[in-house]
């Protein structure tokens, strides 16, 4: 029967009816118990089937239920299901898995289909029915447990002891105390030379039989135990002398005593633990055998050829634990997430588009709940895994601090080689360290007397007293030594000399010339093709039948070349590959291109495949499909490197529109992650291969970006008026829109609000001509800029908007970070500091994901500090400028002066003047402040000079005098409340009063606290003390919904000052919660400052201003 054609019915395992054009459905209830019936039982009387189904109804009822049944069953799948008269049947088109098992004992010899009888499916409420299904759930366990026992017989026989092994440990799961299986799978492990396996198996055979019988194993099984103690592997049937299982696999770990001692603590602290060393050092050993000794143990790995795929190494790994756990529960939106890197997710949804900013979240909770109960998970071979596999590794591990917690993720061990581990992960590792979360230990060589130990344990006599020399031969390396050890038994020489090369490379070729060329040119085969690597797929590479593939397969792994579907190491991977002819290594890099093309891969592995093939034209359109891939994932560094590869490629073809192209986006991308030192030479690269109208035009794009970067606003605003003219006069609506982009950035930076909003207009209509949701973004970040200065509930709607257009349309993570550091700095000014840390906060996850050092990092750390300053974090406010400081020095200069600003402010907070004065002359040293950002610092300047008691109203006056002070609600509060404790009461009344319309008009919480509290000082110094009253009363009561634009405790200062004056009995109270916030909030200033910030917050405040001799001019 043709199954792709007809009906498929699986009983086995959950339930399901699969139609001929591939659509699952899922039967249940009645319907499900009648189709597994007849697909069991054959056509049955409808007498019979009516009492199964309905056994407390009467026959006339029940027959005619089973009517309505058949009929909905009509209904529901069609007619060509069933076919209905006396009896009752399944057609005959119909294909059903059980039936695999259900037939002769010679039918289908070797097919053990997996899974229970109608899993999870119970009828206790139809007695007779529930015993149907336990007999024949009972039936198909029989028939599966004699066909695998006769498959492990003949696998034996042939000589497939792996294949046998595999198949008895299926038998074990049918027959758990079945001392026969037992015996056969120790006798199987004694057979591959696995003495210790064998004995595993003994040991576990007598407790089973202890605990369900109370007796012990047969004298049978008891004599083949101690032919296998005695340790004499049986006689080789091969050519070549066998390898004894203690030199395959040392019984014992011999020199690692001081690594292990230290892996104990690590453990113990809950560590992300990383053993370093070069190839052959004993890693995968140590850190199996060590989690091994701690319980379950899963092992994931990084493969050769994942660096070129964003996620490849988590994908496969995802897989993996998914497979552990088919069932894991995952909520919709974890399932949207996942299927960015596991497609068999979706389910028939459709397939999500751009970077999900939740897709970590979801890869956590995979590793969190697909490995409970798993002690600890052995990533072999880190080095080789993807940067965004590492980045998010590192989310994991900071998120699940300390590793090994209850619900949590497991314990961590890594292998990788130094010497090729990529610098952005090593600096992942050090950042994992340097935090204590981890620990990283670097295996040195084996010393003389570790050898020597060794040796003796390997028990073989030509080698026992050979340490002195094999030390100074193999240098120490385990895998040396053993190779070594291996090539003496294998050619052995009367005089006990050694080889005349040290190089383990050339005792590994030895072995391999020993393959047959099948054998070779299936290893050759999976060397090239380096992931996945499946005997199918090798098969495909090498256009060999797939039988004599497998073939070539057995010998390989007797040969110790392979290990199941993987090299047994990476230095034999290493070796297999370096002695490939050019000529044949090309042949197969086209092969194995072609068969994946097939096999529907696409991107930088295939790529990498043709290039190796010679063939760079079939490379590049995969070059440029693994930039966008990359781009998706938040790749962006990748994504435009991979895009130059494809414009060198177009270029020597004599492509050059291609080539233009493919740089045009690889200088897009570059404008993405800031990496503003390579404009210039992608700008000098567009001229150079522009030959169109239109393509000279953009060519002037990367200057304009680099004008941007340096805040040479004159020089932008030229170039984009000319280019403007010039896009224009080609008709390139996307370069128009670029260069109104441009000269919004420079009209409102200098302050020409109204130039701006004419440039987002046109920009607007240009985004809706396109359809462009990217140039829509944009816009609304454009249009949040401006009303951001007297509008903020608006602007905020803007930064939303675009927001979702970044989310869910373009993709973009870093229009992300840009719309949620701005919605921070809003949310701040409107005094809502909770909402300005949580949208800092999503900024600086979003951050994390991407593999950019930009000026967005400056940006969320500027956010995120005054949503901490603003909240009395000051500790974590100090750590946020300081570590956003320590960045190399990126473009967009002016970020790094904002910053310095900030701290300047935090400085003026904690009462250290003089560290604030010095901030501020830094800034003015740099002179690379946007116009609108003047004000800011001159307000900073003058603060700083008043702390210090220097005359500060020429610099107030100076601040006030700014256009963009004017403009600003915000900023012009804050310039005159600074001011205020430099005037006379009555000045000071009066700029509080300014300071509070401004306040209201726009919403300004905080400043509005800040404004009534200074209000209130000016009364109380006029003696005006029931308007002093109402005004410190309304600021403390608006404390419960803002954040007050200064420390919670002047106002509560001022109000008990206040009170305290009018005799008030409340005054008291007032005083205790002043004394109890600077108590609390003492806790959270650096240690180093808590002396002048007790001294700035712990006097009794003079009231604002001065008698008129002492008032400071201006």
């Amino acid at each position: 029967m043709n199954t792709a054609s007809c009906w498929r019915l699986e009983v086995l395992g959950k339930p399901r009816l699969v139609r001929p054009d591939g659509q699952t459905l899922r039967p249940e209830g009645n319907g499900l118990a009648l189709l597994t019936y007849l697909a069991l039982e054959g056509p049955t009387l409808r007498s019979r089937l009516a009492g199964l189904l309905w056994p407390e109804t009467p026959e006339g009822a029940a027959r005619n239920n089973l009517v309505h049944l058949i009929r909905r069953i009509h209904r529901t799948y069609g007619e060509d299901l069933l076919h209905a008269d006396d009896r009752v049947g399944l057609s005959e088109e119909v294909w059903v898995d059980a039936s695999q098992l259900n037939g002769s004992q010679e039918d289908n010899a070797g097919e053990t289909p997996p899974g229970t009888l109608l899993e999870e499916v119970h009828f206790d409420d139809r007695p007779d029915l529930a015993d149907w299904l336990l007999a024949w759930r009972e039936r198909l366990d029989n028939v599966r447990a004699e066909r695998l026992g006769r498959t492990a017989a003949r696998q034996e026989e042939s000589g497939d002891l792996t294949g046998a092994l595999v198949t008895t440990a299926q038998l074990l799961d049918f027959n758990p105390v079945s001392e026969e299986v037992y015996r056969r799978l120790m006798r199987l492990h004694y057979l591959s030379g696995d003495r210790g396996a064998a004995l595993a198996a003994f040991e576990r055979c007598r407790t089973v039989l202890q605990r369900e019988f109370g007796t012990g194993p047969l004298p049978e099984t008891l004599a083949l135990a101690r032919e296998v103690e005695r340790g004499t592997p049986p006689a080789a049937a091969l050519n070549r002398p066998r390898i004894p299982l203690s030199v395959l696999r040392p019984p014992s770990l011999i020199g690692r005593e001081p690594e292990w001692a230290r892996m104990e603590e690590a453990w113990e602290a809950g560590q992300f633990i990383i053993l370093a060393g070069e190839g052959g050092m004993g890693k995968s050993r140590l850190a199996r055998d060590f989690a091994a000794s701690k319980g379950e143990v899963v092992v994931l790995e990084g493969r050769p050829g994942d660096a070129l795929v964003p996620y490849a190494t988590t994908t496969r790994n995802l897989r993996r634990v998914l497979a552990r756990v088919p069932d894991l529960p995952l909520e919709p939106w974890m399932r949207s997430s996942l299927s960015r890197l596991l497609p068999e997710l979706l389910d028939g949804a459709p397939a999500p588009t751009g970077p999900d900013a939740r897709l970590h979240a979801a890869i956590h909770h995979v590793f969190r709940m697909g490995l409970a109960g798993v002690s600890a998970f052995v990533y072999d071979d880190l080095h080789l895994a993807d940067p965004a596999s590492i980045e998010a590794g590192f989310v994991l591990i900071s998120s699940s601090f300390p590793l090994g917690q209850s619900g949590g993720v497991p314990r961590l061990i890594a292998t990788v080689r130094p010497a090729e581990l990529p610098a952005p992960t090593a600096e992942i590792f050090g950042q994992i360290v340097g935090a204590g979360h981890g620990v990283r230990l670097d295996l040195e060589p084996l010393a003389p007397e570790a050898v020597g130990t060794l040796l003796r344990d390997l028990d073989v006599p030509s080698v026992r007293e050979m340490g002195p020399q094999l030390a100074r031969f193999t240098g120490g390396n385990p895998l040396f030594l053993l190779e070594t050890v291996k090539h003496l038994i294998e050619s052995p020489r009367g005089d006990g000399a050694l080889p005349v090369s040290a190089r383990v490379s050339q005792l590994i070729e030895g072995r391999l010339a020993k393959l047959s060329p099948a054998a070779l040119g299936a290893a050759r085969g999976a060397a090239v093709l380096q992931s996945d690597v499946r005997i199918e797929l090798v098969a495909a590479v090498l256009g060999a039948p797939l039988l004599d593939t497998a073939a070539a397969w057995e010998e390989l792994e007797e040969a110790q070349v392979m290990s199941g579907e993987d090299f047994s190491h990476d230095l034999v991977r290493e070796t297999v590959l370096a002695g490939i002819p050019q000529s044949v290594r090309r042949l197969l890099g086209r092969s194995t291109a072609r068969m994946l093309e097939r096999e529907g891969v696409r991107g930088a592995r295939v790529a990498r495949h043709w290039l190796e093939g010679g063939d760079d034209e079939k490379a590049a359109p995969h070059l440029l499909e693994a930039a966008e891939l990359a781009r998706r994932q938040g790749r962006l560094r990748e994504a435009a490197a991979f895009c130059e590869q494809a414009a060198d490629i177009f270029e020597a073809r004599g492509s050059l529109d291609g080539a233009f192209e493919a740089v045009y986006t690889a200088m897009r991308l570059t404008v993405e992650i800031s990496y503003q030192a390579e404009l210039p030479r992608l700008g000098e690269r567009l001229t150079g291969l522009a030959r169109t109208p239109t393509q000279h035009a953009r060519a002037y794009e990367a200057r304009m970006h680099r004008l941007y970067e340096q805040g040479d606003w004159a020089g932008l605003e030229a170039l984009s008026g000319t280019t403007l003219d010039r896009a224009r006069e080609v008709g390139d609506r996307e370069l128009q829109a670029v260069c109104h982009e441009a000269l919004t950035a420079v009209t409102l930076f200098c302050g020409r609000l109204d130039e701006a909003r004419d440039h987002l207009r046109q920009m607007a209509q240009i985004a809706s001509e396109l359809n462009h949701g990217s140039l829509h973004a944009i816009t609304h970040i454009g249009l949040g800029r401006v009303e951001g200065f007297a509008h903020r509930r608006a602007a905020l709607n803007h930064f939303e908007q675009a927001l979702a257009l970044y989310t869910d349309v373009s993709g973009d993570q870093t229009g992300q970070v840009s719309a949620l550091a701005k919605m921070a700095v809003m949310w701040h000014e409107l005094g809502l500091a909770p909402r300005a840390l949580d949208a800092a906060q999503r900024a600086g996850e979003v951050l994390a994901r991407l593999d950019v050092d930009s000026y967005y990092h400056l940006a969320q750390a500027h956010s995120t500090f005054l949503a901490q300053h603003a909240l009395g974090d000051y500790r974590g406010a100090l750590a946020t400028l300081r570590g956003a400081l320590n960045l190399p020095e990126q473009d967009q200069v002016w970020w790094r002066s904002l910053l310095h600003l900030d701290l300047a402010r935090l400085f003026l907070t904690l009462g250290a003047a003089d560290l604030a004065r010095a901030e501020v002359i830094t800034v003015e040293a740099r002179a690379d402040l946007q116009p609108l950002d003047v004000p800011h610092l001159l307000l900073l300047k003058a603060q700083t000079l008043a702390r210090r008691g220097e005359e500060a109203g020429a610099v107030f006056d100076a601040a006030l005098a700014q256009p963009g002070t004017r403009l600003n609600a915000y900023e012009h509060a804050r310039l005159l409340l600074a001011r205020g404790p430099t005037l006379s009461p009555t000045r000071a009344l009066l700029d509080a009063e300014t300071a509070l319309v401004l306040a209201r008009e726009d919403e300004l919480g905080g400043v509005e606290i800040a404004a009534l509290t200074r209000r209130a000082q000016a009364h109380l110094a006029l003696g005006q003390l029931k308007q002093a009253a109402e005004d410190s009363a309304a600021a403390t009561q608006l404390c419960a919904a803002f954040t007050p634009e200064f420390p919670l405790g002047e106002v509560l200062r001022t109000h008990e000052e206040v009170l305290e004056a009018l005799g008030a009995p409340r005054a008291p109270e007032f005083r205790g919660a002043a004394a109890t916030w600077l108590e609390q909030a003492v806790q959270n200033v650096p240690e180093e400052f808590q002396a002048t910030f007790l001294e700035e917050y712990g006097r009794r405040r003079s009231p604002v201003g001065h008698e008129p001799a002492q008032v400071a001019k201006g």
